[in-house]
């Protein structure tokens, strides 16, 4: 059975435009990037320098 809600979406005269209005917060998400990239930048770095280091 289905059940109506009053939902913006389904009023009456209500045009939703463009994207939402209120902004996600992307803090965690800009953090956890700089991490994995710090990581892998440090990875690389180590094994350019044990290529250097053997060569």
């Amino acid at each position: 059975m289905e059940t109506q809600t009053n939902s913006p979406e389904k009023k009456k005269g209500h045009k939703q435009t463009g994207p939402q209005t209120e902004p996600e917060n992307l803090k965690g998400t800009f953090a956890a990037v700089l991490i994995v990239g710090g990581i892998i930048l440090l990875s690389w770095f180590g094994v350019f320098g044990l290529f250097l280091e053997r060569a």
